[in-house]
């Protein structure tokens, strides 16, 4: 009896433990650049979004890159140690991640006694990738993009400067086995991978950078200017191996040497850079309970974990001024789990409310398109839902013209009916309203070389081939390109052949 008493006593201990995960008060907190969604203290929240713009800063002051609102505001989930973040990673091995969506980059970070600071060099490192692809507009090489987000990943953020350039300690023991040669630093072999590798790679890589950037015999050879000349021609088309002995006058053995000895010599000195005292402007709300399950349904929906999203959406109450989007949203899901009968139920129930937002809206237009590609399944042409998908894609950009999965349900509506050009123009939209995203490139280059219109198709797929960390989509894009290049040669060889 007395074990009986003990066992229900630890399971009701458990519940509450459980329930306690989930009722801690969620808070958004906006600056001029990122939004932050915590159930954090207040404090660690404000510290945290006031590191985040401090780094951003001194991003942009070490680059020379223009300080300007990007085409995405970051997103940042940051949890308070509870068990959804580590539903929504998959593990509890981690502290944070990274992950792009069509509507812009999200972080998902777990507060830890390291802090996200120390712990989350992989968010910082991804992000420095999102600013140079907001600011810059260049292509990059492998060997620059890579190592330039481990030199910045690796600062240290104190209360009015940054110290840029440390050693990143996670590479160390990559670094112990010696860099890599500089030829396979340039030119590296994308085939290999691994974790042992990329942790070599990407040291190296940060090697090279700081010695481009922080080395006396950087400042002997003007490497800086050299680097600026470097990175035109690179993106003029020429071919990062060949054009870097001329830039730098350095024959890539002599660059090994000089690479070993640098990091022998271990004179890695950081550069402090200076931040203004100009205040950060914070904002903070108090998201109601419906609102705070419909923020991690939504996010675990860009994660694909559909059965974690539904979860969220059923404990939310029915009677709120939020239920018609969690509705919406619960009917996708249900329809992607062949739950055909309820979701329309759902959708049915939305159809009588008078006015809709963008995200509702959105959300329907979705719901039509699935039914439409259901019925293709089964070589049917809904002309209704095709209709249906059209029209709420069209009010959800209307209300809001920065909602890009619109413009991409609407444009893939049009890919199936096959109307080309008003797709061409839906992508061309979208682009406008973002330029730098890689999913909006890698869409609207797919489809060119679908198309058979390489010449067009090329500046999106390199752009794609460039930013993209997607292994699957980077071995498309590659096999597009050279799809390219030899259909190119093959006309130029011919064009050679034609009498004079």
């Amino acid at each position: 009896m007395k074990s009986r008493i003990s066992s229900l006593l630890f399971v009701f201990f458990l519940s509450i433990l459980s329930s306690s995960a989930y009722s801690r008060d969620w808070h958004e907190y906006k600056s001029e650049n990122f939004t932050v969604y915590s159930d954090v203290s207040a404090k660690k929240a404000k510290s945290l979004i006031l590191d985040l713009e401090k780094f951003r800063r001194a991003s942009l002051l070490l680059t020379g890159l223009e300080d300007r609102p990007e085409n995405s505001r970051l997103k940042v989930y940051h949890f308070n140690k509870s068990r959804d973040f580590d539903e929504l990673s998959g593990t509890r091995r981690i502290a944070g991640f990274y992950t792009n969506t069509i509507n812009g980059p999200l972080i998902f970070s777990q507060e830890n006694k390291r802090g996200i600071l120390n712990g989350g060099e992989i968010m910082f490192h991804e992000y420095v990738h999102h600013l140079m692809r907001e600011h810059g507009n260049m292509r990059y090489p492998k060997w620059y993009s890579e190592g330039f987000a481990e030199l910045l990943a690796s600062a240290i953020i104190k209360k009015d400067s940054i110290v840029i350039g440390n050693l990143p300690k996670w590479r160390l023991y990559g670094l112990e086995q010696g860099p890599l040669k500089a030829k396979q630093i340039i030119k590296p072999d994308l085939t290999k991978k691994g974790g042992e590798y990329n942790n070599r790679y990407y040291g190296s890589a940060w090697l090279l950078l700081h010695y481009l950037f922080f080395s006396e015999d950087s400042r002997k050879n003007s490497y800086n200017q050299a680097t600026k000349e470097y990175l035109t021609k690179i993106n003029e088309g020429g071919d990062a191996l060949k054009q870097f002995p001329l830039y730098y006058n350095i024959e890539l053995k002599e660059l090994d040497v000089a690479l070993m000895r640098y990091l022998r010599e271990r004179k890695l000195s950081g550069y402090e850079v200076k931040l203004t005292k100009d205040d950060i402007q914070l904002s903070k709300r108090k998201l109601s309970k419906n609102e705070k399950l419909l923020v991690l349904a939504e996010r675990a929906i860009d994660l694909e974990k559909y059965d974690l999203a539904l979860r969220y959406l059923e404990r939310a109450e029915s009677k709120s001024t939020s239920s018609p989007a969690i509705d919406s949203l619960k009917a996708n899901i249900l329809f992607y789990k062949k739950d055909y009968e309820s979701a329309n139920t759902l959708i049915e129930k939305i159809s009588r409310i008078d006015e809709i937002d963008y995200r509702i809206a959105t959300n329907l237009a979705i719901y039509f398109f699935n039914r439409l590609e259901s019925n293709l399944e089964s070589n049917h042409w809904d002309n209704e839902s095709y209709s249906k998908t059209l029209e709420y894609t069209d009010i959800a950009i209307k209300m809001n013209p920065d909602s890009l999965s619109a413009y991409q349900f609407k444009w893939m509506a049009q890919q199936r009916k096959g109307n080309t050009i008003d797709a061409l123009k839906t992508m061309m939209a979208a682009y406008q309203q973002n330029p730098n995203s890689i999913e909006i490139n890698g869409s609207i280059g797919f489809f060119l070389a679908e198309l058979k219109k390489p010449k067009l198709a090329k500046p999106f797929l390199e752009r794609t081939l460039a930013w993209s960390h997607d292994a699957k989509i980077r071995a498309q894009t590659k096999k597009l390109l050279k799809w390219i290049e030899d259909d190119s040669a093959v006309a130029a060889e011919s064009t050679e052949k034609q009498p004079k």
